[in-house]
């Protein structure tokens, strides 16, 4: 499949794609987001101590920072492209925000404990000139969390081109472990950890799946969760009661499926812990 042309790119990250709220989900959707946010950010904080430096490429609206900040004296840095969601972020005021492309921020070399991509390497123009930036900016000891959809995962297989995760034209590419690992190392990290299992990504992947392969329309319900009432139109209220109702009955299944895949390494999406280790 032929690389989305600049034009395209611009028309899939327009302001539909951050959603047309005040947050990019609204109602129930963004407090269990909001959840995730916190399990999440108290994690990864036992990994800092006091005054540690982290940054957030692709940041979003900032709130896993926001949750971090939370969690401890931390100096947040957040990277994002301006827009919507960048404008959201800049609420916090204890944000240092940085607009743009992590290859042209100019970060200083060995600056940050911790740096984070939380879906956003499959977005990346040049992954592995990002992998050796990311190297760059780490301190020695210093560590880089990352997820991204997994391409060997059993949803990928089962769902091919009705898989949520696929999202064209956005993701220009997608791994599989053995993939990733291999440039991981090239780059120079050592794997330390990988996570399969994401409430937050992998159910609700699952049913969007599900729907996308009886629906004409792909992401129906994603996007009018996002507020996009303009997004296939055709779609109705009782088309969105229905597709919220069977929503509802295959969650807990759902749910019960990602545990069985992760535990096989089969999840629909991996987070990795990478290592900068110090020098000898």
């Amino acid at each position: 499949m032929p690389r989305p042309t600049d034009e395209q790119q611009a028309d899939a990250y327009d302001v539909s794609y951050y959603g047309q709220g005040e947050a990019k989900f609204d109602g129930l959707v963004a407090w269990f987001i909001r959840q995730c946010r916190q399990v999440k950010a108290a994690r990864l904080a036992k990994q800092l101590t006091p005054g540690g430096v982290v940054l957030d490429v692709g940041c979003g609206d900032g709130s896993f920072l926001s949750a971090l900040g939370g969690c401890g004296d931390f100096e947040l840095h957040g990277l994002e492209l301006d827009g919507l969601a960048a404008r959201r972020a800049r609420r916090d005021p204890r944000l240092h925000l940085h607009l743009g492309d992590l290859l042209a921020a100019g970060y200083p070399r060995e600056r940050f404990d911790l740096v984070t991509l939380f879906h956003v390497f499959e977005h990346l123009a040049e992954p592995k000139r990002t992998l050796t930036e990311l190297y760059e900016i780490v301190k020695p000891g210093g560590s880089v969390v990352l997820s991204f959809p997994n391409a060997g995962s059993v949803q990928a297989q089962l769902f091919n081109g009705d898989w949520l995760h696929l999202d064209p034209p956005r993701h220009l590419f997608l791994l599989d472990p053995q993939t990733a690992e291999r440039e991981f190392r090239r780059a120079g990290f050592s794997v330390i950890g990988r996570r399969f299992f994401s409430v937050e990504q992998n159910p609700f992947g699952f049913i969007q799946s599900v729907l996308n392969l009886v629906l004409a329309d792909r992401d129906v319900l994603y996007e009018r969760l996002k507020g996009n009432e303009g997004y296939a139109p055709r779609h109705g209220r009782w088309s969105l009661w229905l597709q919220k109702a069977v929503a509802g009955v295959l969650l807990g299944p759902a749910i019960v499926v990602d545990a069985v895949e992760s535990a096989f390494g089969r999840g629909a999406t991996v987070e990795y812990f990478l290592r900068k280790d110090p020098a000898e």
